[in-house]
C-alpha cells in the first residue's frame, strides 16, 4: 500500500482484522474496513469468500447497505479487476445476493458495468481499434450483468413461502432473514455457475462491416474467423488468433439477402444498434447453418440485458419467456427494462440536442422533453437505498433549461414525483410517504401473487393491487436505531458457525496477548459513519412527512413549503440574497409555483419537484470518485466535530459518456453572481455584496452568512490541496443564498491541471484577496478561526489516511481515470496523494506545515493570472 514499509503494512492488516473480526469490534460493521481488508488480502480467494460472507450477513441492516452502495465503485472495481484472474467468481456471487436485496443496487452496478464494456469492447464506436480493448474484461462485464439481470428477475425462489411460515408464526423473524439470506446465496451460485465454459460453434466465412451511421467502404471482402461464445458473434483474425472486434447478439437482426439485391450467392446480414456485418457463407448450407445458429442466440432466453430495446426484435420465443414469468418476475422484468431506458432517454435528449444549432437547443429541448414516454414505476436514480422514494409522475417541461458549451449541451430537467402510494404494514397499512425506495421496492415487487396480476402487465398493477397484504421490512433494523447491530459480528460468527479463514484466523489469535508497538499509532484505523445526506432521519419532519429542499403537496396536509435550511439569517436578508442568486425566486417558491402550475397531479399521493441534469459526451466516473473523497472526508471532519462545510451531491455515471448530476438549488456561479445587475462590482465586490446582502459587519445575518462562507471556505481549501483540484475558476465555484462556497467540475484532479506541466495553477489551493477581504482581513477573529479549522480538519485528514489512501489505491488499478493514467499512471498519483497528506512529517511539524500552506496560497500569482486567462479565453467575471 503507497510507499509504507513492509512492517507497516503488516501492521495495517493486522488492525485491520482486529477491528472488524476481533473481540472489541464492537456491535458495528465497518464497511471501509471490509474493503480494505478485501483489498489486502486479495491474494486470498478463501479471505475473500470469508469476507463476503461474512458481509452479507448483515446486509439487511440500513447502516451496513448505506456503507456497501457507498463504496460500490471499489467494489466493483474489484469484480471487474481482480476476479478475472481467480478460478471462482466470489466477488460476483456477492454482487448477485445484494442485487436480490435492493433493485436499485443492482442497477447502479449496471451503469458502472455498462461503462467497464465500453472501456474493453475491441473497437470504438466510430470503428476504429480500441487501444484498450481487454477481452477478459470485456467478456466477464457482458456475463457479470447478464447473470445480475436474471438473479433481479428470478430471485428468491423461497421468499413468498418464508413470508407466509412467518405471518403464521412457524419461524421467528430471525429465522425468515437467515433462509432468505441462505436463498439468495444459492440463486447467486446457482446463476454465476450456469455459464461455464460453452463449446462454441465457429468457422471461417467472408465479410464486409458497416458502422451503422456511415457508409460502405470501398475494400474488398475480408477472410475471417467468426465464433458464436457468451451470446457475443466474435470476430478473429485467424482460428485461434486475435479477437479483431466483437457484436453482442442479444436481439440482432439477421436476414439473408437475395441475389436480387447483391450480385454475391450466400450472404446474410447481422445487425444491432451499432454495427451491421455482412457475410458470406461457403454454400447454401454453409449459409443456412450460420443463420439459424445467430437467430437462435438473438433470440435465446436473455430477453434484457447490456444492449438498447432499440435492437429487440418482437418475436414468438421472446414472449413465450416473459409469459412464463410469474407476476413478481415479470414486474421485476418490466420494471428493471423500464428505469434503464428512462435513463437512457434522459441522456439521448441531452445528445440529440449536441448536434442542434446552439440558438435552437433552448426552443427543441421542451419539445423532447413534452413528447418523453412516462413508464408506471420509474424514479430518478439520484439516490441511495435507504433514501425516499420518488415515483416519476410526468415531465415538467416548460421549466427545462439547456446550457450551450463547444463540446456538450447539459440539459436540466423537471420532473413530478410521487410519495406514499404504499401502504406500510409497519404502520398499520397507512400509506407512508417516507418510505425508501429498497422498502418500497420490497413491497411492490416481492408480494405479487397471481390473483392480483388478472392477466395485466405486472408493471401496471394499480397500487391497490399491490398494498393492504402484511408483509415484514427488508430492512432489520427497522424498528430499531438504524446504526444498531443488536448482535456483535463477532458473536453471530460463532453463532453461525462461521468457519474463518486460516490466514484471519491466526491474525485473531495473536491479538490478545499481544504486545503493542509504535507501528499501532501509525496505523491507527477510525471508523468513518459516512453522513447520509438526505435519508429519512436526517430530513426535517413536517406532520410525519420528511421535507427536503422542495415543497410538496399533500392530500391531506395542503402545500408544505421546502425546508431552506433556516439559521441565524432571517427571512429578509435571504430574500435579498435570491434576487442576485437565483433570480428572485428560491426553490422552495419554484417547486411550489410548478406543483400550483402542473395539472396531471395523482391523486391521493404526496407530491413533489424532481430535478437533475443529463449530460452526454462527458465521462463523469472520474467525478463519481472525486465526490466520494469528498464525501468521505467531509464524515472524517463532522465524526470530528470539525465544522467546516463541505457540499455534496448525488454524479451518476451511466456509461463511458453520459451522466447525471443532481442540481445544486439556491446557487449559482461566482462567475454568474458577478455578472448579476445587482452585484456591487465597482463598489467593493464580494465584501460589499455581503454588506449589501445581510447588512453591516456588526449585524446578526451579516455574522452568520459570513462563518457560512469561512467554513466552506476552510473545507474546500482543505479538500483542493488533498485531492488537488485544479481549473478552479470562478465559473467552477458557487455560492448558496446563504454565504456558503461550493466547488463543482472535478475534471482536473489528483495533480492534473490545464496546460500541465506549464499550468498556471501553482498554489496548494484558491484563497484570493478578496475572500480574505470577506472574512474580515488577517487580524479579525474570522480568520483566525479560518486558519485554525484548515489546521484542524488537516490533522484529523491525517489521522485517516490509512482508508483515503486505500480508496485511491483501488480505484487505481487498471484504470482508466484520466487522473491515474499517463504521466500520473504506475503509482504516481498515489505517491503525490500520500505527499499532500504529509505522512513523513513529524507531528509537531504539521501544524507549521499547514498554516505555510495557506500563505503560500494567498493571493498567489497563479491563481491571478488563471482567472485572468479565464476571463479573455471563456468571459468568466474576476
Amino acid at each position: 500500500m503507497s510507499s509504507v514499509s513492509k512492517d507497516e503494512h503488516e501492521a495495517f492488516k493486522q488492525r485491520l482484522v482486529e477491528e472488524v473480526l476481533g473481540p472489541n469490534s464492537g456491535n458495528k460493521v465497518s464497511m471501509e474496513k471490509v474493503v480494505m481488508i478485501i483489498w489486502q488480502f486479495r491474494d486470498d480467494p478463501q479471505v475473500i469468500k470469508f469476507m463476503t460472507r461474512f458481509v452479507s450477513k448483515f446486509a439487511g441492516s440500513r447502516h451496513v447497505f448505506d456503507g456497501i452502495e457507498f463504496y460500490l465503485p471499489q467494489l466493483a472495481h474489484m469484480i471487474i479487476h481482480l476476479e478475472a484472474e481467480w478460478d471462482d467468481a466470489i466477488l460476483e456471487r456477492f454482487a448477485l445476493v445484494i442485487a436480490q436485496q435492493s433493485l436499485h443496487f443492482a442497477l447502479q452496478l449496471n451503469w458502472i458495468l455498462q461503462g467497464a464494456i465500453e472501456d474493453y469492447q475491441p473497437e470504438l464506436p466510430d470503428g476504429s481499434f480500441n487501444p484498450d480493448y481487454h477481452p477478459i474484461y470485456y467478456l466477464r462485464c457482458i456475463k457479470l450483468l447478464t447473470n445480475m439481470e436474471r438473479c433481479v428477475v428470478y430471485r428468491k425462489p423461497r421468499s413468498p413461502e418464508l413470508q407466509l411460515l412467518y405471518e403464521k408464526g412457524k419461524i421467528t423473524k430471525q429465522e425468515m432473514q437467515q433462509l432468505e439470506q441462505a436463498d439468495r446465496r444459492f440463486q447467486a451460485l446457482q446463476i454465476a455457475g450456469t455459464d461455464g465454459v460453452e463449446e462454441a460453434f465457429g468457422g471461417i466465412l467472408l465479410y464486409k462491416r458497416k458502422v451503422r451511421t456511415a457508409c460502405y467502404k470501398p475494400k474488398p471482402w475480408k477472410t475471417r474467423y467468426f465464433a458464436i461464445q457468451e451470446h457475443m458473434l466474435n470476430c478473429y483474425n485467424s482460428q485461434g488468433g486475435n479477437l479483431i472486434r466483437s457484436m453482442p447478439l442479444e436481439g440482432a437482426e439477421i436476414k439473408k439477402i437475395p441475389t436480387t439485391e447483391t450480385r454475391y450467392k450466400h450472404m446474410f446480414s447481422v445487425t444491432n444498434r451499432n454495427f451491421e456485418f455482412r457475410m458470406r457463407g461457403s454454400s447454401e448450407e454453409d449459409m443456412e447453418k450460420w443463420v439459424k445458429l445467430l437467430r437462435d442466440e438473438a433470440d435465446s432466453k436473455i430477453v434484457f440485458g447490456h444492449m438498447d430495446k432499440s435492437v429487440h426484435r418482437v418475436n414468438a420465443e421472446q414472449d413465450r419467456i416473459v409469459s412464463e414469468m410469474t407476476p413478481g418476475q415479470r414486474a421485476r422484468y418490466e420494471f428493471f427494462r423500464d428505469e434503464r431506458e428512462f435513463v437512457r432517454r434522459l441522456t439521448d435528449i441531452a445528445e440529440e440536442l449536441r448536434f442542434k444549432e446552439p440558438a435552437d437547443r433552448k426552443k427543441i429541448a421542451p419539445t423532447l422533453m413534452r413528447h418523453m414516454e412516462i413508464k408506471p414505476c420509474v424514479y430518478s436514480p439520484l439516490c441511495g437505498s435507504t433514501e425516499v422514494w420518488k415515483r416519476v409522475h410526468g415531465v415538467l417541461y416548460r421549466d427545462t433549461r439547456v446550457f450551450n458549451t463547444n463540446e456538450r449541451c447539459p440539459v436540466i430537467m423537471y420532473f413530478l414525483a410521487a410519495r406514499g402510494e404504499i401502504g406500510n404494514s409497519r404502520k398499520g397499512g397507512e400509506r407512508d410517504p417516507n418510505l425508501d425506495v429498497t422498502e418500497y421496492m420490497h413491497l411492490r415487487f416481492d408480494n405479487i401473487d397471481d390473483e392480483s396480476s388478472n392477466g395485466h402487465s405486472a408493471s401496471e398493477l394499480s397500487v391497490e393491487d399491490l398494498e393492504t397484504k402484511p408483509s415484514s421490512s427488508v430492512w432489520n433494523d427497522s424498528v430499531v436505531n438504524r446504526d444498531d447491530i443488536t448482535e456483535s459480528p463477532r458473536s453471530k460468527m460463532m453463532h453461525d458457525s462461521f468457519s474463518i479463514p486460516r490466514k484471519l484466523a491466526a491474525r485473531l489469535e495473536g491479538t490478545a496477548n499481544r504486545r503493542r508497538s509504535y507501528l499501532d499509532t501509525a496505523t491507527d484505523i477510525n471508523h468513518v459513519p459516512i453522513l447520509e445526506g438526505s435519508s429519512n432521519n436526517r430530513l426535517p419532519v413536517a406532520g410525519g412527512i420528511s421535507v427536503g429542499r422542495s415543497s410538496i403537496l399533500s392530500p391531506q396536509k395542503g402545500m408544505i413549503i421546502g425546508d431552506a435550511h433556516r439559521g441565524q439569517i432571517a427571512k429578509d436578508y435571504i430574500d435579498k440574497a435570491k434576487q442576485v442568486v437565483c433570480g428572485g425566486e428560491s426553490w422552495s417558491e419554484k417547486s411550489k409555483r410548478m406543483l400550483e402550475e402542473a395539472k396531471f397531479k395523482p391523486e391521493g399521493a404526496e407530491v413533489e419537484v424532481v430535478g437533475l441534469m443529463s449530460k452526454s459526451n462527458d465521462d463523469l466516473r472520474q467525478e463519481v470518485f472525486i465526490m466520494q473523497m469528498i464525501h468521505y472526508y467531509k464524515s472524517v471532519f463532522a465524526r470530528a466535530n470539525i465544522p467546516v462545510w463541505l457540499k455534496t451531491y448525488r454524479i451518476l455515471s451511466t456509461s463511458s459518456s453520459t451522466g447525471l448530476i443532481e442540481v445544486l438549488v439556491d446557487a449559482t456561479s461566482i462567475d454568474g453572481l458577478k455578472k448579476s445587475s445587482k452585484f456591487p462590482y465597482e463598489e467593493g465586490g464580494m465584501r460589499a455584496y455581503f454588506e449589501q446582502t445581510y447588512g453591516g459587519p456588526k449585524s446578526k445575518a451579516f455574522k452568520e452568512a459570513q462563518q457560512n462562507f469561512m467554513r466552506s471556505l476552510a473545507g474546500y481549501s482543505i479538500i483542493s490541496y488533498l485531492l488537488g483540484l485544479k481549473d478552479r475558476h470562478n465559473g467552477n465555484i458557487m455560492i448558496d443564498t446563504r454565504g456558503h462556497l461550493m466547488h463543482i467540475d472535478f475534471g482536473f484532479v489528483m495533480g492534473m491541471a490545464p496546460g500541465n506541466d506549464f499550468s498556471m495553477e501553482r498554489a496548494p489551493f484558491k484563497l484570493t484577496k478578496e475572500y480574505v477581504e470577506v472574512m474580515g482581513g488577517f487580524g479579525s477573529e474570522c480568520y483566525k478561526e479560518y486558519e485554525r479549522l484548515v489546521v484542524e480538519g488537516f490533522k484529523e485528514a491525517r489521522k485517516n489516511s490509512q482508508i483515503a489512501l486505500g480508496l485511491v489505491e483501488i480505484m487505481m488499478y487498471k484504470s482508466k481515470y484520466p487522473c491515474f493514467t499517463g504521466k500520473f499512471g504506475n503509482g504516481v498519483a498515489l505517491k503525490k496523494f500520500e505527499r499532500r497528506l504529509m505522512l513523513h512529517v513529524p507531528d509537531d511539524q504539521v501544524e507549521s506545515r499547514a498554516r505555510a500552506l495557506i500563505k503560500q496560497s494567498y493571493d498567489h500569482w497563479g491563481t491571478n493570472f488563471y482567472d485572468k486567462f479565464q476571463k479573455w479565453s471563456n468571459g468568466y467575471a474576476i
